[in-house]
């Protein structure tokens, strides 16, 4: 028998009923909005913000009070098909949704003339507004529509007037600050930029992630353990989307191997979820700067950085530092490259600060020790002849010791205890740093 899995991961959530969380973020946002204050929602990609937007977007509906049969309409424009747009396909986009909006609830907007102008937009709000009816304008993707260079200040000006004249909000979703997604200043001077309340999308509180796990089920013959909860939450954190990628995957094996769910361990889920996963963290660490790609990799550094990466889902507070938001996270960090560091298994190298942690744990090595790991790191899995080995620690200094290096390997590997057996002795060529067998 065919079991439809309940979780999905390739798309904005468009159906209400399948819309999870976020309440209170949608009551800020509408009582906001509500009140005429624009408001830029602002989130790394994939946290949610296209299906929190679709969601808002369906309260036109909602009877905000006991005298009005409605009060508010929500008009949704998607800025992605608008990044290369004159003036005139914008204005009659925002058109098309106000009237179609204000259809939605019964107010029958008079066909416009000349659709294609802001006189026709002006128009249009003018005649809802007279009916009893604020208007939200909500624009997603708003960074194509800001970095638009067939735009002017001036057509942002006019988007500003709206608020004044109609007591107009603009809600707008983009993945960075507003003051960063446009190069050109003198665009951002337009006084458009100046009206917004920024408010930061980020990830699920632990109780708001269990219960979306729990509601996807529901009505399905699968049932998560609690074993299986806690792991999915460790593996991938509180992250809407990585949720679901767990969700999917988890699902698709207790559906194959029923009997898996009785597994202390629940190992078995990971490869497959990091698999799928390995595209969208990527995609995160190729746009960090090499700054805070180093930041992310040691979880320290300049406080500006560090918040930048929180507010980006990649690092949380913790006791006073941070730590990755997720498991899945840390050793996607620890298989990368990062300048200024040597990664190896248990071991973050930093030739930056000359020092060494194992699993989060500072080692306390001498110079020539810290020489010596650096360059077997450097190597790592592979024998590196003890001559080299030498020459890095020593340069071409003559010492009368025939015994240093050994001498070195053994006190190294009682300072990186209980990882000694990570040095591994190839008699008669060198050494090599890997993991044990």
């Amino acid at each position: 028998m065919s079991i439809d899995n309940p979780f999905f991961h390739r798309g904005a959530i468009r159906r209400a009923e399948e819309f999870h969380g976020r309440e209170a973020e949608i009551n800020q946002i509408v009582g906001l909005c509500r009140n005429g204050q624009s408001a830029s929602i602002v989130g790394p990609r994939r946290i949610g913000k296209s299906s929190l937007l679709l969601q808002l977007g369906r309260l036109s509906t909602v009877a905000p009070s006991d005298n009005d049969r409605y009060k508010t309409i929500f008009a949704l424009v998607d800025c992605q098909e608008l990044g290369g747009s004159p003036p005139e396909e914008i204005y009659e986009a925002l058109l098309t949704s106000v009237t179609d909006s204000a259809f939605a609830v019964g107010l029958n907007v008079e066909s416009i003339q000349r659709p294609g102008t802001y006189r026709a937009l002006d128009r249009a709000l003018n005649a809802i507004v007279n009916a009893g009816i604020s208007v939200v304008i909500i624009l997603d993707e708003f960074e194509l529509l800001a970095g638009n260079s067939r735009l002017t200040p001036y057509f942002f000006a006019r988007l500003r007037g709206l608020t004044t004249k109609y007591g107009l909000a603009f809600l707008t979703a983009s993945q960075r600050p507003l003051f960063a997604i446009t190069a050109d200043k003198e665009i951002l001077s337009s006084p458009f930029f100046n009206i917004f309340v920024t408010l930061s999308l980020g990830l699920f509180a632990i109780d708001e992630a269990l219960d979306l796990l729990k509601r996807r089920l529901e009505g399905t013959p699968i049932e998560f353990s609690a074993n299986l909860d806690r792991h999915i939450i460790s593996l991938v954190g509180t992250h809407p989307f990585f949720l679901h990628i767990a969700g999917y995957h988890a699902f698709n094996a207790l559906v194959q191997e029923p009997e898996i769910i009785e597994a202390d361990d629940c190992r078995w889920l990971d490869e497959s979820v990091e698999i799928e996963s390995e595209s969208h963290l990527s995609y995160l660490w190729k746009i960090l700067s090499v700054e805070e790609q180093y930041c992310l990799a040691i979880k320290d550094g300049p406080i500006d950085v560090l918040r930048q990466l929180e507010q980006q889902c990649l690092l949380l507070p913790d006791s006073g530092g941070y730590e990755y938001s997720c498991e899945m996270l840390r050793r996607f960090v620890r298989r990368q490259g990062v300048v200024g560091l040597v990664q190896v298994g248990p071991f973050v190298i930093d030739r930056k600060r000359h020092t060494v942690h194992a699993n989060d744990i500072e080692l306390g090595l001498t110079t020539s020790q810290f020489d010596l790991l650096v360059r077997l790191g450097q190597h790592s899995g592979q024998v590196v002849a003890g001559e080299d080995l030498e020459a890095a620690v020593w340069g071409d200094a003559l010492l009368d010791d025939p015994d240093r290096l050994k001498t070195l390997i053994k006190r190294l590997r009682r300072a990186i205890e209980p990882y000694n057996h990570w040095i591994v002795s190839e008699r008669g060529v060198g050494y090599a740093l890997r993991e044990p067998e």
